[in-house]
């Protein structure tokens, strides 16, 4: 899914990209407004000053998470998904519907000089990353610069700089796959050997956030998987469903699963 995020109006200086996505001092499941109160404060916007498209929760990659969308005065489009378990911001998505006001196809920036803004932003050294791409194209009868680097630990970032203006017209970050396996939130938690059902069910309903008296249990049974006992069930919770895979000898989450009941 391509995420694009605009840095106009932010107000973000060089490297404050990086401290704010380390972000993580949320303990409990995060609540539907904490979710929106944390992407509003990312973009710099408060809630009067923007029209809800959606906020729900739901499940990608693996992750629980909250995917809060709204839209500005201006029309930028903001999408962010947060972590529920920990109020992370997972990734970024942004999309200006405004026509650009620009319409020169002149290029007075160089790719070089595009480089270098786009990790200013990003808080990045050129020795410490990998540049995956690095291509300028017309957009809405514009130059625009795309540049794609990653980190050594698999941070991913976006650019897309204006190659008249050196404007930074928009940004994805992703987060999701800087995280280490057993990484809070994830679906690869690692505890140990697992001793029954009732041990398979505390770690499920954890790995949702939840609490063992949150929840109402389907059924949960054993089952062989490529020559590997597995726990195997589902739970409801409100008006969400879940359904789980946990291995037997390694506690470890192999396959998580959410929707609507009414779905």
């Amino acid at each position: 899914m391509k995420k694009r995020f605009a840095a106009a109006g932010t107000g973000l200086t060089a490297g404050a990209l990086a401290a704010m996505m380390a972000m993580n001092t949320f303990a409990a499941q995060v609540t539907e407004d904490k979710a929106k109160s944390i992407a509003l404060g990312h973009a710099g916007h408060t809630s009067d000053q923007v029209t809800y498209i959606r906020s729900l929760i739901g499940a990608d990659d693996g992750w629980v998470v909250y995917d809060v969308k709204f839209l500005t005065a201006d029309y930028r489009e903001y999408e962010y998904e947060i972590n529920a378990a920990d109020g992370m911001i997972l990734s970024i998505d942004y999309e200006a519907k405004a026509p650009a006001a620009s319409r020169s196809a002149s290029s007075s920036v160089s790719l070089e000089r595009a480089k270098e803004l786009s990790l200013e932003h990003a808080g990045q050294k050129a020795e410490d990353v990998t540049f995956v791409k690095l291509e300028n194209e017309y957009e809405h009868g514009r130059t625009i610069y795309d540049i794609d680097f990653c980190t050594a630990d698999n941070k991913e970032y976006k650019y897309e700089v204006n190659g008249s203006t050196g404007e930074i017209i928009g940004w994805e970050y992703d987060i999701k796959k800087s995280l280490a396996p057993g990484a809070e939130g994830g679906v690869s938690r690692q505890t140990g050997a697992v001793s029954g059902i009732e041990e398979a069910k505390a770690i499920a309903v954890k790995q949702a956030g939840l609490s063992l008296s949150d929840v109402a249990w389907g059924e949960v049974k054993t089952d062989y998987e490529d020559g590997r006992m597995v726990y195997e069930g589902e739970f409801f919770c409100g008006s969400m469903e879940y359904e789980f895979e946990i291995d037997a000898a390694t506690g470890q989450v192999k396959k998580w699963e959410m929707e609507s009941i009414y779905d």
